[in-house]
């Protein structure tokens, strides 16, 4: 009887320590999931034999996703989804547009728009000042060439006028101090 009360205290005993073990559970759960997981990849293996290569299968599993999602996005929800989506946006983006202008009114900071619109004015001028300058500079370089291209005769340019004085009667045009 003694031997009796002993076999049923060890068996007990592993009972107790066997419920409270959590990772014998944890370690039963994975064990039993990896058998299942070769069982069901030896099924596969055997099933390809003979079968179509991994290109083809890449291939053909490609092409059925693709329908798939083609098939999801032309659903009524998924559509319906989208534009609530977008709706969404933009509304947020107008709301946001209108409290940035409240703001910089308030504050008197500058709008984008309004230094896009200086900035452009900005660039115009610029343009219009390089264009007169590189004109200039074309000038500049005709009158440094006549200058450089040696000692010409000067002649008198018939546009140009000469300055005239008060005429006292006391001239004699061949005076060198005149």
């Amino acid at each position: 009887m003694s031997s009796d009360k002993t076999n049923e205290g060890v068996s007990s005993a592993e009972e107790v320590s066997s419920a409270f073990d959590p990772a014998r559970g944890f370690l039963d759960f994975w064990r039993n999931y990896f058998e299942q997981t070769a069982i069901q990849t030896r099924i596969l293996l055997e099933g390809m034999q003979g079968g179509k290569s991994l290109d083809q299968l890449h291939s053909q599993g490609l092409a059925t996703l693709s329908q798939s999602l083609d098939g999801f996005m032309r659903t009524p929800a998924f559509l319906e989804a989208l534009k609530q989506s977008l709706k969404t946006m933009i509304d947020l983006k107008l709301m946001q547009d209108q409290v940035a202008q409240t703001i910089s009114q308030q504050s008197g900071l500058p709008l984008t728009a309004d230094i896009t619109g200086v900035f452009e004015r900005v660039h115009s001028a610029e343009q219009t000042i390089m264009k007169q300058l590189a004109m200039l500079d074309d000038r500049l370089k005709v009158i440094e060439k006549t200058l450089n291209s040696g000692p010409a005769e000067k002649t008198p340019n018939p546009r140009r006028k000469r300055a005239t004085t008060k005429d006292d009667g006391d001239d004699d045009p061949d005076d060198p101090a005149d």
